[in-house]
């Protein structure tokens, strides 16, 4: 069932763009007779019917000029076998069928795949376009381009030409079990009614229209809206992105996996903590403490903003379509909290794959009764692992921040502490000592370059005394944190922050912040990498 109810982007897309290139392309006669609400006069189409008739007596020559391979000038005008009229180049000028004015459009009921009403649901303002509606889904965001199509096409409507009037054999046509049949209102009281038959076997740019009885030749851009069903009016748009100076803070994210044994727990620090040398507004606060890197974290943390969706699985869907979906038992759930009071859950579903072939997952938004698929590249939360998002650092203050750093190794300790805001007001002291201030700038140069090498995740921290470790505490206290070494082997060993297994690195880490305080009252140069 689920297949059933697919749609791709590419049609989507397709449909779009259709809408895009349609109304607004046309130039609609000048001369209009409000009066009349669908066809020609009687006149009109005799004379329309003569020319076509001087095309059929042509049509011999206009072969042999094709068969021939001359490029004559009436070869485009090419016969049919079919039916008359049926040409690749409109014959004259366009035949406007409905001089209704979009504007004055209150209701355009259309039975085709389905059948749906659309209606205007707020007139049109001095500020603001008339807002338009199906009947039933009032609730679902709507893609207002493309549903504005159903209303722009429909209205001051003109055909490429006529070709059969009071036609006996619709089918010929397609319009004997039509595309599409609607009826479209105006607030006068009138109506104009057409239906839309199949593509044109000689233009593929044009299709069959019926109007009172008579099938013309139209825009095919103008028709193909007519015959979808409502839910492919839906927006694609999960969650809108908003406008730069609406844009919220996302307070934390808090990922919840089927597969993982933890959270991926993802916070704002907007005390600094978040600098890490790398910028990103966020840190990992499960399953370890770290700080991101902003080009790969951003998709994790703001990425619902502007979520889109391949496809719309389902509208309104029931409790048996979410199940079969795999939302009912999620297999990632996503929390976002902003600082604008809004909290939205992303519930990812079962993973599937297109008929085009795009890998996705069944995607249902709290609050928003639809069932989107997202492209697998989208949904990122369903297969990120923390490594994916984080940054190899493990130190990341500010040096002239610093108001305590101690570090201690083998019973070997510096307790520095300093004030002031830039390198030309800031003091520092050693084991309190004054201390010359571009000395400390390089020994905690070194600090900085320590970075973690691989994860540690779900190991228990060993039960002894660590075998060194680096405090820093901020001037302002944002920032107060211990980072701890722990000998494994004699080539690894474990890095924790405030007591939580963070990195595994090598020993000779250690061993280069111990030959660094051993040489810190020399004139010798710190050691600044440990390979």
């Amino acid at each position: 069932m689920m297949d059933e109810e697919k749609q791709n982007l590419s049609e989507q897309e397709e449909l779009q763009q259709a809408g895009l290139d349609t109304f607004f392309a046309d130039q609609a006669p000048q001369e209009k007779k409000p009066e009349r609400t669908g066809g020609m006069s009687k006149s009109v189409k005799g004379l329309i019917a003569g020319v076509s008739a001087l095309v059929l007596l042509g049509g011999g020559l206009t072969a042999a000029l094709l068969l021939g391979g001359d490029d004559g000038e009436d070869a485009g005008q090419s016969g049919s076998s079919g039916s008359v009229g049926d040409a690749s180049e409109p014959s004259g000028d366009m035949i406007l069928l409905n001089p209704s004015l979009a504007a004055d459009v209150t209701q355009v009921e259309i039975d085709g795949a389905e059948s749906f009403t659309v209606y205007r649901s707020a007139e049109a303002t001095e500020e603001s376009d008339a807002v338009y509606s199906i009947k039933g889904m009032e609730d679902i965001p709507m893609n207002t381009n493309l549903l504005s199509t159903l209303i722009r096409n429909g209205s001051e409507l003109s055909a490429n030409q006529l070709v059969e009037e009071n036609a006996a054999d619709l089918s010929k046509y397609g319009l004997s079990d039509p595309e599409a049949d609607v009826t479209m209102h105006y607030a006068d009281g009138t109506k104009f009614r057409f239906a839309v038959g199949s593509e044109s076997p000689m233009d593929s740019t044009a299709t069959y229209c019926e109007v009172d009885g008579d099938v013309y030749l139209v825009k095919s851009t103008l028709m193909g809206n007519y015959a979808n069903a409502s839910k492919l009016f839906v927006s694609n748009t999960v969650l809108a992105e908003p406008a730069d100076e609406e844009y919220p803070i996302v307070n934390y994210v808090r990922v919840e996996r089927e597969d993982l044994d933890y959270d991926i727990y993802l916070e704002y620090a907007d005390d600094g903590e978040s600098s890490g040398g790398t910028a990103a507004a966020h840190v990992m606060r499960e399953p370890i403490f770290t700080y991101l890197n902003p080009d790969k974290s951003v998709d994790v943390t703001n990425g619902m903003f502007g979520l889109t969706a391949i496809e719309i699985a389902d509208v309104h869907p029931t409790d048996t379509v979410l199940g079969d979906a795999g939302i009912l038992e999620p297999l990632c759930t996503v929390t976002m909290d902003c600082d604008d009071g809004s909290t939205y859950r992303l519930y990812l579903g079962n993973p599937y794959t297109t008929e085009s072939g795009t890998k996705c997952y069944y995607a249902y938004l709290e609050g928003v009764d639809v069932l989107y698929g997202i492209s697998e590249s989208a949904a990122v939360w369903a297969t990120m692992q923390p490594g994916d998002i984080t940054s190899a650092n493990i130190f990341g203050t500010m040096v002239w921040d610093i108001g305590t750093l101690e570090a201690s190794v083998g019973g070997k300790t510096l307790l520095f502490e300093g004030e002031g805001e830039d390198e030309d007001t800031y003091v520092v002291t050693k084991n309190g000592e004054a201390c010359d201030t571009e000395r400390f700038r390089l020994f905690y140069r070194f600090i900085l370059n320590i970075y973690g090498e691989e994860l540690c995740l779900g190991e228990e921290l060993p039960e002894r005394e660590p075998d060194g470790f680096v405090h820093v505490r901020t001037q302002d206290g944002s920032e107060d944190y211990t980072v701890s070494f722990y000998k494994l082997d004699n080539l690894n060993m474990m890095v924790a922050v405030n007591d939580q297994p963070s990195y595994k690195i090598r020993t000779s880490c250690l061993e280069a912040i111990e030959h660094n305080i051993d040489i810190f009252d020399t004139d010798e140069e710190f050691i600044l990498t440990w390979r």
